[in-house]
């Protein structure tokens, strides 16, 4: 297999491919992202959620995306750490109450590990986290990867993170709720009768896996491992879905009050990374310089 390099100016790193592993797993990722759609169009439709269909659809689009990016190391490391920080919050949340509030899931979405959160569910969150930080990195140093300078600036991107991606859970909630009946809160709240606690859980928790994984990623054994050369196009796809579950709320989001919501709180920070994105390469490499903390090509 032929290898060729290229210098890849979204990453800032060098690029080892091949141009027919690299046409394959392009053509791969649209069918997973055309199949993605149409489950959203599915739904849109009939007025329902297959909230599970519609998870593993996006999460295998997402590891996919994230393997041919960064690498499998990174990815299975990304999507490890969000496995099993996102079970072990909404675990202790369910048996105690003390994250989230007081809930419990119903059968919809069966199977459940440990008898108390369906396997779909932390599944759920990588599917949106790694959209949420590719685009908290574009927002925050123009790249879709790597760390602002310092420990101050790693901890602000993760919140940026958690808070794109709480956004989701501010439309996503009372759909699953009222809509699907995927869970029960128990005591009720002033957010559509969803508590507010929740919504703080949600941050705490995606922010724990975004420092986690930044702080993983720059480790020397977890080099970025690009397997094609990226293009707008290539970056373009996580955010495509993002924006999906977006505009799907407007037509399906449940109480009808709540659609109102995702065009401002998902929709303002996709805009801000889709600038970002799209900025003139002379402006970004300008900011990239000033702000970056990367190790070198290899582990940015």
């Amino acid at each position: 297999m032929k290898m060729l390099t290229h210098r890849d100016e979204h990453l800032d790193v060098d690029v080892e491919y091949n141009r027919t592993l690299e046409i394959v797993l392009l053509i791969i990722l649209g069918l997973l992202l055309a199949a993605h759609l149409t489950v959203i169009g599915y739904r849109m439709t009939v007025q329902q959620l297959p909230f599970q269909l519609m998870t593993y659809t996006f999460t295998a689009l997402i590891l996919f995306h994230a393997g041919i990016m960064l690498g499998w190391r990174r990815a299975l490391a990304f999507f490890g750490i969000t496995f099993l920080i996102s079970l072990a919050f909404e675990h202790v949340g369910v048996r105690t109450g003390l994250i989230f509030g007081h809930y419990h899931y119903t059968a919809v979405l069966d199977p459940k590990l440990f008898g108390t959160v369906p396997l779909v569910i932390p599944m759920a969150y990588f599917m949106v986290i790694y959209p949420s930080y590719m685009m908290a990195n574009l927002i925050a140093r123009s790249r879709p990867v790597g760390n602002p300078q310092g420990l101050s600036g790693l901890l602000l991107a993760s919140l940026l993170t958690a808070l794109i991606m709480t956004a989701w859970d501010l439309v996503m909630d009372p759909v699953m709720v009222y809509g699907v009946k995927a869970w029960v809160w128990e005591e009720g709240g002033a957010y559509f009768g969803i508590p507010f606690r929740n919504f703080i859980g949600w941050v705490v928790t995606t922010l724990t896996v975004s420092v986690a994984y930044r702080f993983v990623s720059r480790l020397d054994r977890m080099p970025l491992r690009p397997f094609v050369r990226t293009s707008k196009t290539f970056l373009l796809l996580p955010l495509i879905g993002y924006a999906s579950l977006c505009v799907g709320t407007l037509w399906v989001g449940m109480p009808a009050e709540t659609r109102v919501i995702a065009p401002f709180a998902m929709g303002i920070p996709l805009l801000a990374a889709l600038m970002r994105l799209y900025q003139p390469r002379w402006l970004r490499n300008a900011e990239v310089v000033v702000g970056d903390d990367s190790k070198g090509s290899l582990t940015a």
